[in-house]
């Protein structure tokens, strides 16, 4: 008999009792049973439904991560560091809600177990259930925990991928230069005079250029960025300088004199460094 069609029964005793306290009081305690049963039974219901919606939730999203074993370094603003980016936050976010989930489904458990209105065989079918949503729990922990373990080491490599590659692009982009007078410069092994032409009976040659030497030591340089620094100052504006390694001229500011000196200025402003230091990563300026 549905508890529908109880109330029914219970309320027609009511009525045939009429005055009779008694029937009454049995009858109400009829109604309050039949009350406590329909209660408990829509609560298991709600239970084991959110229990079961939650259980289906996660499992669609564990399925629907996929982790590329070769994770590639991208900008940070490029779609596939976006979609890295995203799977790595939806697998922390599974982290806590399966353990949410896990939450509730003991917490159905204990709920069940203290309702005192429901028959032996709903009981026994709802413990049932419920064992079978604690068994997709453990599950789900396991699949997490392979996720997460999946995503650190996954993160590890991306780390030290980042890191080579900042460590490759700023060795890369590290250029080099150094102002001297001729004599010091060739003291410290930064340039050497080639070319000339010895005439009969004279013990030098005439004609000599200053080019850069054919080794050069970078700790004979001052090390700098060519993203970031685009202006070399001068030691003294009132010095003639000449630039004798094999940099583009034509991407400076300001490009030399025709006869290859740059005059009357503190600084060398460069406009295209990537340009101008294509010729050489070493600049050699010579002062005098």
């Amino acid at each position: 008999m549905s508890v529908k069609i109880a109330f029914v029964v219970v309320a027609a005793a009511v009525v045939a009792a009429g005055c009779d306290q008694g029937a009454l009081k049995v009858a109400q305690a009829r109604a309050d049973s039949l009350q406590n049963v329909a209660a408990d039974h829509d609560r298991a219901m709600a239970e084991v439904a959110a229990d079961s919606k939650a259980l289906s939730d996660i499992s669609g999203e564990i399925a629907s991560v996929r982790l590329n074993g070769k994770m590639k370094i991208q900008p940070a603003e490029s779609p596939d560091a976006a979609r890295r980016d995203t799977v790595v936050e939806k697998v922390r976010l599974l982290v806590s809600r399966v353990h949410s989930a896990d939450a509730q489904v003991k917490n159905s458990k204990a709920e069940i177990a203290s309702m005192t209105h429901l028959s032996d065989s709903l009981r026994a079918t709802l413990e049932s259930t419920v064992t079978n949503f604690q068994k997709m729990v453990d599950d789900q922990k396991t699949q997490i925990a392979a996720l997460t373990a999946r995503v650190d080491s996954l993160t590890g490599v991306n780390v030290a991928l980042t890191d080579t590659l900042n460590a490759t692009t700023t060795r890369d982009n590290t250029v080099y230069y150094v102002i001297g007078t001729k004599d010091d410069l060739i003291k410290k092994g930064v340039i050497t005079e080639e070319g000339g032409a010895r005439f009969l009976f004279v013990l030098w040659k005439s004609g000599k250029t200053l080019v850069p030497a054919r080794s050069l030591d970078p700790t004979q340089f001052t090390a700098i960025d060519q993203r970031q620094v685009t202006s070399i100052a001068l030691p003294d504006s009132s010095q003639a300088y000449r630039i004798v390694s094999r940099n583009d001229l034509t991407a400076l500011n300001t490009p030399p004199a025709d006869n290859g000196q740059i005059q009357n200025t503190n600084k060398l402003g460069i406009a295209r460094p990537g340009q101008f230091w294509a010729g050489s990563r070493y600049l050699i300026i010579v002062e005098g």
